[in-house]
Order: structure tokens, then C-alpha cells, then sequence
């Protein structure tokens, strides 16, 4: 089991300081191989590595300051943001690089014939190159490669000064290099320039009579074009035709907004017709002045009716005279709303035809204004490319003119000048041996902790008591120091006898107290100790387990394992009768037990004769008989049962007992096959009290806090190495 994923989960879910320092302490070997590995790599790339020498020179290139015509429009010659880009290039060009060869010399390429150092022959690929084979244009190209390969060039940044630099192992190679490179710049970029300004005179001198002739053309074509129409500066546009279009514009806007104020009183009196209720709840009819006086004399005449009525009967004169002025003052009334509404309807057509006519008229404006562009534009076309024509020829004309002035005086138009020259470098510049080496140990380190996880994560075995009670589901009820049997100078099987104040003889005495707390209704309880595979140490801990029970009263230790029966041979017994012998009537149980001479309170029955049918004599009536006696008899009975895993015996003796202690080798047996040898158990219904881990290695730092504290706790609580000495002397 890996118990990385375990820490980080569990605890604080981050990486410790310490789980490195453990694991490096677990695998320091492979880690010390590695850094040993690459040590030794970088030490033998440092030796075989030549010193390399660097010189440098610095150039300052300007931009042009004067330029043709044609390079004005075209923008030739670099003069735009290209430009210095571009020099870097023209720097590590061929043509440049040629010339650098030619100016120091093939020869100087060549380097000698130095005989290789005693140790430089024996480091692999160390092979003397011979050129004098070589013919001298293979020489030239060698010679030219070696230019650009070893060229570094850069620019200032914000400024256009260049660094050029060269590697080499020569240190006044390098230094040629650097400063015949600025000068072959120079030279390339004038003759290149001069050659190009040659070639584009002839050029020009072919294309300046077709050019005329266009130029004379459409000077032509714009002449007719002006007759014709009697133009005079039309790309002005017609000012008056546009100051008119934005007034009706604004006028349309003034109208439309007049218009849609009466388009709903409009609407609604066109649904309401001549009914002069419905007219009178208009608000805009209301507003009017003749239909306010009108509206208030009417409201008056009706208050006098009302107080008339009051007094007088309908046929009083004075009542018909109030009711037919009240009628005539209505009819005046209802007139005036008709009126009022008609003059509302009659505004809102008048506005309606308003707007058409404005909008007609500004139909007419535009559809001049577009005339006059048309022809506008035609014109404008029409000049544009006379102007065109007239431009280019005029350009033409004028770098005919420059040209022929290059042919006779070389000009520069890039203005380079060398800065700094460079000099013969003292010392090399790289490799630094020592930074190498530094380099290999540090890489060598993180190979060997890489592979120290990759270790650490496929290696499934169990290391701790969580491991164990997460994985399987059981209790750890003992976890037993590994003991080393040249320091000790005991046998681990004799450890509690023999070494009673040892920190293995305390983890004993803690499995003793968890065995008997699994167990605790079980006045004379049978113990059966078995484990997953064999050399896990079940028959050490079975022998010192039944020593520390025979402390508390009588106790035997059966060892049942007839296939590989180590209990006689730990303990040193003599006697050839046994736990066979017994069953098969041969001896009696006197002649077959074995008393301990020191406490006489262990007795031991050995396997004796190894018979042919182990498992056949293990399930018999016979044995579940002797079972049945011994537990009436001792208050202990220690069962040494076979492996689970290599044979069926645990599995028949797993029923017969009250308990089975399960013993697993620290650090050593696979998750898979433990897992497996449980599921066997509980399916045979065993009852498994729990599980107790053998060979803890407490000298051995181990991945994980919590395996460390379980791998030391006895030295902290235990017995220290003196007073193991002095029980010893005791």
C-alpha cells in the first residue's frame, strides 16, 4: 500500500517537510545513485566540453538621410518600420558571410591538427577530424557555415545600435570575425545599393516615354471633359441647392410634429361625426374661446331655469322665456362645436398637403444635388488620374536624374559606422565547468526522488496500522519490533524468556492484553495464530505469545502446522513424539508434552512425525476430541496453524478455536494477498480477534508520520539499551 495519498488525505491534506526527509531516508540508495549518475555525466561533459571564447564588436546604423522620389512613394529602401528588422537579417545573409571568408582568409578556418589528450581518447565520440581530403570550395563552405553558425547578432533596444558577437575556440578567430563582419556589412549594403539604383535607372529610362504619353493623355481627356459640361471647380458641390434642402428639411420637421400633435383629435373627430355630446368632452374643442363664452352662458341660463322652477310652473311666462332662451343658447352652442371641429380638420389636411408639397420640392433638390455629384465625381476621377500620372512621370523623371549621378560617385545611403571594435577575448566565456556539475547533481537529485515516489506509489504492502484497519478491516491489536538476532544474541522465538525488559518483549505483553480483551466472556479461550503466506513470523509470535499467557496461568502451545513444523526446533525439544504421534495412539499425552523448565506453567506439544494427510488428521473427530480436552485443562490453548494461503489447514482450525490471531509481516506481504486470505477466513466464518504486525523496523525511517510513531513507540516506553544490558547481567 502507498501511504502517500494516506498523509496527505488524513492530515492536513498538504505535503510535509518531513515526508521528504522520510522518503529520502527510505530510499537514499536509489536517490545516491542517481546524483552519483549524474555527477558523473556532467563531470564527462565538462571534460569533453572545449572552451569556447566570445568577441563582440557594435555597430551603429542610421536610418537613410536623403532618399529618391521612388522610394518616397514606394517606400523602399527600409524607411519604414521594417527597416532595422531587415538589417538583422542583411547581417546574417550569405553575401555578407562571404565576404567575411574572403576578407580573413580560408586558411584561418582550418583549425590545426592538435594531437587529443590521453583522457579526451578514451571519452566516447572524441575523434580527430582530418581536412587536408578536402578540396578548397568545400573548405570555402565550411568555412562559411562556421560564420553564420557562430554569429550572434542583436539590436539596442530603442536605438540602432547592433552587437555582434562570435563564438569560437580560437579567441583571435572569433575576434576576426566579429570586426571583418561590420566592415563586410558596409561594403554589401553600398555596392548593393548602387547596383540596385544602376539597374533601376535602366529601368526608367525604358518607362519614362510611355509614361509621358499617359500623362499627355489624361491631361487630354480632363480638358474635353471641362468644355463640355462648362465646368468650373464642381467638386465644390452646390451650396445654395443644400442651404435650400436643409430649410425645407427643417421646415418637413416642423410640419410633421405639428401634424402628429392633431392626428389623434383628428381621428377621433372623424369617428364622432356631428354628435355635439361627444364633441363637447374634446379638451382642444374646449379650448377655444367662443366655445368657452358660449359653454359658460349656457351653464348660466341652466342654473336660472333651475332656480326659476323653483318658483314658478312650466307655464309661467317668465319659465317659457328662461326654457327657449336655455334652447337658443344651446343651438348657439352646438353650432360653435361643429365649427371648432371643422376648423381642427381642415388645419390637419391643410398640414398634410403642406408636407407633401415640401417633400416634393426636396425630391427635386436631391435628385439636382445627385447630377451634379455625378458629373462631380466623373471629373474628380478624371483629375485624379491625370495627377496620378503626372506624379509617377515627374518621380521617374527625377531618379533618371539621381541615377545618373550614381554612376559616376558612389553615394551612401545607409550611414554605418563601426562603434567599438572588438578585441582578442582573455579568458573563455563558457562552459563553466563547475555550474555543470552543480546542474548534474541537482538533476541527479530530482531523478532519484521522482523515482523514489514512483517506488513508494507501486509499492502495495502494508506499513501502518491505519493501512491495515482501512484496508482489511481489522484491528491492529499488536504491532512487533523486528529483531536482530546477532545484536540481541537470542533467538527471536526465546525473545520474552530470555529478554523479558526488551522493547519486543513490551509488544508481546501489549498483543497478550489485546488478545485477551477480544476474547473477554471466554474463560479458557483457544487461540489460533496463522498469517497470509509463510516467513511472516506467525511461529515466533505464537511461542513468545504462549510464553507471556503462561504467565497468567496454564497454557499449551499446539503447533498444528504438519506441513513445516519449526516449534521443536526454536524451542530445542528432543523428545520425537507429538501432536501425530498422539492422534494415532502411538504415545501417550505425557510422552508427547513438553513442560517449560523455568515457569513449568507452558507446556508445548510439538508436531511430531509429519504425516501424509495433514488436513485429513486436522478435521478428524479425533483431533476436535484432544481440542476439547486441552481447553478444559489450560486456561490457554496457542494454536501454530499453517498459512492461509498455502494450504486449507487454517481454514478447518479457524471453526474448532474461539479466535484467530492474524499475523502480517511489516513492509513485505502485497495488499492483494492479505485481502485475499481474509475474504477465506470470513468465509469460513472465523472469527478474527485481530491482526498483529511483525518486524517493524524501528532503525529504518519510513514514508509516513504515523508508521514512524508506531515503529518507535517501545523505545520511548519501552526499556532503554542499558537496562537491557543489565537484565542480561541479571
Amino acid at each position: 500500500m502507498n501511504s502517500v495519498p494516506e498523509n496527505l488525505s488524513q492530515e492536513s491534506g498538504a505535503f510535509d517537510i518531513k515526508d521528504f526527509i522520510a522518503l529520502a531516508k527510505n530510499h537514499w540508495l536509489v536517490i545516491l545513485t542517481f546524483v552519483l549518475m549524474g555527477s558523473l555525466f556532467s563531470f564527462y561533459l565538462a571534460i569533453k566540453a572545449k572552451p569556447v571564447y566570445q568577441a563582440s564588436t557594435s555597430l551603429m546604423i542610421e536610418r537613410p538621410s536623403r532618399m529618391g522620389s521612388l522610394d518616397q512613394i514606394f517606400g523602399m529602401m527600409g524607411m519604414n518600420w521594417e527597416f532595422y528588422p531587415n538589417q538583422i537579417h542583411v547581417l546574417k545573409s550569405m553575401p555578407v558571410a562571404k565576404r567575411v571568408v574572403q576578407r580573413i582568409g580560408v586558411d584561418k578556418f582550418i583549425p590545426k591538427n592538435v594531437e587529443l589528450k590521453w583522457y579526451e581518447k578514451l571519452l566516447p565520440g572524441s575523434v580527430q577530424e582530418n581536412y587536408s581530403d578536402k578540396s578548397q570550395d568545400e573548405l570555402f563552405e565550411l568555412a562559411i557555415k562556421n560564420v553564420q553558425s557562430t554569429m550572434a547578432v542583436s539590436q539596442s533596444k530603442g536605438s540602432g545600435v547592433f552587437y555582434i558577437a562570435f563564438d569560437d575556440y580560437d579567441p583571435y578567430l572569433a575576434t576576426l570575425k566579429a570586426n571583418a563582419l561590420a566592415e563586410s556589412y558596409i561594403e554589401e549594403v553600398i555596392e548593393v545599393d548602387i547596383n540596385a539604383k544602376q539597374r533601376t535607372g535602366e529601368n526608367i529610362s525604358k518607362q519614362l516615354p510611355e509614361l509621358k504619353k499617359k500623362v499627355q493623355e489624361s491631361e487630354q481627356k480632363l480638358k474635353q471633359y471641362q468644355r463640355k459640361h462648362q465646368m468650373f471647380m464642381p467638386e465644390g458641390g452646390d451650396d445654395l441647392a443644400v442651404q435650400e434642402l436643409t430649410q425645407l428639411s427643417s421646415r418637413i420637421g416642423e410640419l410633421k410634429r405639428k401634424k402628429l400633435n392633431l392626428e389623434s383629435v383628428y381621428r377621433r373627430i372623424k369617428n364622432i361625426g356631428g354628435d355635439t355630446k361627444q364633441l363637447a368632452r374634446i379638451p382642444i374643442l374646449l379650448e377655444k374661446p367662443e366655445v368657452l363664452r358660449l359653454k359658460n352662458e349656457l351653464t348660466d341660463v341652466q342654473a336660472e331655469v333651475s332656480s326659476l322652477a323653483l318658483v314658478y310652473g312650466p307655464k309661467h311666462p317668465k319659465m317659457k322665456k328662461a326654457v327657449e332662451l336655455r334652447r337658443l343658447t344651446q343651438l348657439e352652442y352646438d353650432a360653435v362645436l361643429r365649427v371648432a371641429a371643422d376648423l381642427v380638420v381642415a388645419d390637419y389636411e391643410s398640414i398634410s398637403q403642406e408636407i407633401e408639397h415640401e417633400e416634393s420640392g426636396v425630391r427635386s433638390i436631391k435628385g439636382e444635388i445627385s447630377s451634379n455629384n455625378e458629373q462631380a465625381f466623373e471629373y474628380n476621377s478624371l483629375k485624379r488620374d491625370y495627377n496620378y500620372n503626372k506624379q509617377i512621370y515627374d518621380a521617374f523623371l527625377k531618379q533618371s536624374k539621381e541615377t545618373d549621378a550614381v554612376k559616376t560617385s558612389a553615394v551612401q545611403t545607409i550611414n554605418a559606422r563601426v562603434i567599438n571594435k572588438a578585441t582578442v577575448p582573455s579568458s573563455p566565456y563558457k562552459p563553466n565547468k563547475k555550474l555543470m556539475i552543480v546542474i548534474g547533481v541537482i538533476v541527479g537529485l530530482l531523478l532519484g526522488l521522482a523515482v523514489s515516489f514512483l517506488m513508494e506509489h507501486f509499492d502495495n504492502t502494508f506499513k501502518s496500522s491505519r493501512e491495515v484497519e482501512s484496508k482489511i478491516n481489522l484491528p491492529v491489536i499488536g504491532m512487533l519490533p523486528d529483531i536482530d538476532e546477532k545484536d540481541s544474541g537470542t533467538s527471536p522465538a526465546m525473545q520474552f524468556v530470555e529478554n523479558t525488559k526488551s522493547a519486543f518483549s513490551e509488544s508481546i505483553r501489549t498483543l497478550r492484553t489485546g488478545v485477551l480483551l477480544s476474547l473477554p466472556d471466554i474463560d479458557n479461550k483457544s487461540i489460533l495464530v496463522t498469517s497470509t503466506v509463510p516467513s511472516e513470523g506467525k511461529t515466533t509470535v505464537a511461542m513468545n505469545l504462549a510464553h507471556s499467557l503462561s504467565h497468567l496461568g496454564e497454557t499449551i502451545l499446539v503447533e498444528a502446522d504438519l506441513r513445516r513444523p519449526m516449534v521443536k526446533k526454536n524451542m530445542g525439544m528432543t523428545k520425537q513424539a507429538g501432536l501425530t504421534t498422539l492422534l494415532s495412539g502411538e504415545a501417550s499425552f505425557a510422552d508427547c508434552v513438553t513442560v517449560d523448565k523455568n515457569s513449568g506453567k507452558l507446556h508445548t506439544l510439538a508436531s511430531g512425525m509429519i504425516p501424509p494427510n495433514p488436513l485429513e488428521l486436522l478435521s478428524s473427530e479425533k483431533f476436535d476430541v484432544l481440542l476439547g480436552k486441552l481447553k478444559i485443562k489450560y486456561k490457554f490453548v496457542v494454536v501454530d496453524c499453517a498459512p492461509v494461503m498455502a494450504v486449507s489447514d487454517a481454514l478447518v482450525l479457524s471453526q474448532k478455536v474461539d479466535g484467530v490471531l492474524f499475523v502480517l509481516k511489516n513492509d513485505s506481504t502485497p495488499s492483494q494477498l492479505v485481502e485475499s486470505a481474509i475474504t477465506r477466513l470470513r468465509r469460513s466464518s472465523a472469527k478474527i480477534i485481530g491482526v498483529a504486525m511483525n518486524r517493524l523496523r524501528t532503525s529504518k525511517a519510513k514514508y509516513g508520520r504515523y508508521y514512524k510513531y508506531e515503529g518507535s513507540y517501545y523505545g520511548h516506553y519501552g526499556y532503554h539499551e542499558d537496562q537491557k544490558k543489565n537484565s542480561k547481567q541479571a
